[in-house]
C-alpha cells in the first residue's frame, strides 16, 4: 500500500513485519482450513459405502451353511455366489426359484428368509452410510471454500484495484473543504457489495465530524451511497486512522401476514419466518407440518429454525438446503416431514432465489401484471449434495409484491385455484404488503364453495429501490 511509503523508515519496516506475520498466520489458517476439508471430505468414504450382493451371500452361508448336515455336499461356488449376489442386487430379494435356477439347497426357505432380511438390513445401513458420506462430503466442501476465500484475499482476486488519480483528487478536495485531511486512499472490490474504499484520514480542526458525515461527503464525489463500514469508529479523530466506506444496500423489504389455523382455537402447523440474515441478504420462507396441530407446527418449525441457523451462520444457500435434504432424508419413514417455501433477495443486486421443497408456486405481481412462478417443486429426500440445487433465480424490479402461501390457501378455494389466486391480485389498487395480504385472505375465505381444509399463511413481500 502506498501509505506504507509516507510513514517514517523505522514504522515502515515494523509494519512491513508485521504485514509478513499476519498474512503467514492466516497461511497457516487457509492450510488447516484445506486438511479439515479433505479430512470429511475423502475419496475412501465414498469408496466404503458401496457394498454388493455378494457380501450378502457370504454373510448367510457362513450363519445358515456351515451348520447343515450336507454342508460338506453343498458348497456353494464362487459362480454361485455372483449370480445370486447379481440378482438379489438386481431385484432386490431372493426367491425359492432363484436359489434353485443357480443352487440345489434342501434347506432353501430358511437360506432365502435369512438372505433376504440380511440384505434388507444391507440396504438400509448402506442408504445411512451415503447419508453419512454426503453431509461429511458438505461439511468439508465448506471447509474447502473458506479456506478458498483467504487464499482469494491474498492472490489478489478480492481485488485491490488499481488507483484512479483523478478521482483520489475529488475526494481530496471534497474533504478538505470540511478541514478533513486524507492522507492515502485505497479501493477493493468485493465481489457481492462492489467498490469499497478505505481513507486514511484525520480531522483538520473545528468540530467533530462522523463517519457517516464523512460517508455523505464520499457519496457525493461517487454519485453512489455510501456507508461506514460497521465495527469502526463513529467519530473522525485528530490522528490518522483507518475508515472503511461500501455501498448502501439498493434494496429494502416491506412485508405483510396473514395466517389462520385449522381448528378455531388450534395450534397453525404453518411456520414463517422473514427478514435480514445478514448483511446484504434477506430471506422469507414457510414451512408447512405435515397435518395440523402441534406436531405439525413441531415439524415445520424444526424445519425453519435449521435454515435460519444455516443462513445465520454465512453459509451459503445451496449448501443450507443440501444439508437439510440430508438432514431430512435421515429421517425414519414414519416420522413426519415438513415442506419449504424459501426466498431469499440479494438486497445489493436485486436478485432473487427460489427453492421449494413440497411447496405451491408463488405469484409476483410487477404493475398491473401477476406472473405464477412455477418453479421446480423438490421432493424430500433427493439427495441434493449429488447434484446441482435447483435454484430458480430472478431479477427483482422496484415495487414488485411477491405472494407466497401454504398449500392451505389452495387446499380451500373449490376449482381454478392459482388463476382464482392470480385474479385476485390483479384486481388489488393497494401495494401496501400487508393491506394485500388482508384483502387476499378475505377475498379467499368469502368466496362461494371456500371450506378450510388446513392451515392457512400468506405472506406478501414488497421490494422497493432505495434510491
Amino acid at each position: 500500500m502506498s501509505i506504507l511509503n509516507k510513514i517514517r523508515p523505522e514504522e515502515q519496516d515494523f509494519l512491513e513485519d508485521f504485514q509478513e506475520m499476519v498474512i503467514y498466520h492466516i497461511k497457516q489458517m487457509q492450510q488447516c482450513l484445506f486438511t479439515a476439508g479433505k479430512l470429511f471430505y475423502g475419496e475412501e468414504d465414498r469408496k466404503e459405502v458401496q457394498r454388493c450382493g455378494r457380501d450378502v451371500l457370504e454373510s448367510v452361508i457362513l450363519k445358515e451353511c456351515v451348520g447343515c448336515r450336507e454342508y460338506k455336499n453343498c458348497k456353494f461356488t464362487i459362480a454361485d455366489k455372483d449370480k445370486l449376489g447379481r440378482i438379489i442386487e438386481k431385484q432386490g430379494g431372493l426367491s425359492c426359484a432363484d436359489l434353485k435356477q443357480c443352487h440345489p439347497c434342501k434347506n432353501g426357505q430358511d437360506f432365502i428368509e435369512e438372505a433376504n432380511q440380511i440384505y434388507e438390513r444391507e440396504l438400509f445401513m448402506r442408504g445411512m452410510r451415503q447419508q453419512m458420506v454426503q453431509m461429511r462430503e458438505i461439511i468439508g466442501k465448506q471447509y474447502i471454500k473458506a479456506g478458498q476465500v483467504l487464499g482469494d484475499f491474498f492472490d489478489g482476486k478480492l481485488s485491490y484495484i488499481q488507483k484512479d488519480d483523478q478521482l483520489c483528487s475529488k475526494i481530496k478536495k471534497e474533504f478538505d473543504k470540511y478541514h478533513l485531511k486524507i492522507w492515502d486512499v485505497c479501493f477493493y472490490e468485493n465481489p457481492q457489495k462492489g467498490r469499497q474504499i478505505y481513507l486514511y484520514l484525520k480531522k483538520k480542526r473545528g468540530s467533530e465530524i462522523s463517519t457517516r458525515q464523512a460517508a455523505a461527503l464520499l457519496s457525493k464525489v461517487l454519485k453512489e451511497k455510501m456507508i461506514p463500514l460497521a465495527q469502526q469508529k463513529k467519530l473522525v479523530k485528530n490522528g490518522y486512522e483507518m475508515y472503511g466506506f461500501t455501498p448502501e444496500e439498493k434494496f429494502y423489504v416491506i412485508s405483510g401476514i396473514r395466517t389462520a389455523s385449522y381448528e378455531e382455537k388450534g395450534k397453525n402447523g404453518d411456520c414463517f419466518s422473514l427478514g435480514k440474515i445478514r448483511e446484504g441478504r434477506y430471506a422469507a420462507m414457510i414451512s408447512d407440518g405435515m397435518g395440523t396441530g402441534n406436531d405439525a407446527n413441531k415439524e415445520s418449525k424444526k424445519m425453519i429454525e435449521i435454515m435460519e441457523e444455516m443462513l445465520g451462520a454465512g453459509m451459503e444457500e445451496e449448501v443450507c438446503i443440501q444439508l437439510l435434504d440430508s438432514i431430512i432424508s435421515f429421517q425414519p419413514e414414519k416420522e413426519k416431514y415438513a415442506t419449504l417455501d424459501f426466498f431469499q433477495l440479494d438486497l445489493f443486486a436485486g436478485t432473487g432465489s427460489f427453492f421449494k421443497i413440497g411447496a405451491c408456486p408463488c405469484l409476483l405481481k410487477r404493475k398491473d401484471k401477476v406472473e405464477v412462478l412455477e418453479t421446480k417443486r423438490t421432493a424430500v429426500g433427493m439427495n441434493l449434495s449429488e447434484k446441482k440445487v435447483p435454484f430458480y433465480r430472478k431479477k427483482m424490479e422496484s415495487e414488485d409484491l411477491l405472494v407466497m402461501f401454504s398449500d392451505g390457501v389452495l387446499d380451500c378455494m373449490p376449482q381454478n385455484k392459482l388463476e382464482t389466486s392470480k385474479h385476485f391480485l390483479e384486481e388489488m389498487d393497494v401495494v401496501r404488503p400487508q393491506a394485500v395480504a388482508d384483502q387476499l385472505f378475505d377475498k379467499i375465505t368469502n368466496m362461494e364453495g371456500y371450506e378450510k381444509k388446513d392451515d392457512i399463511t400468506i405472506l406478501v413481500l414488497g421490494i422497493w429501490d432505495r434510491y
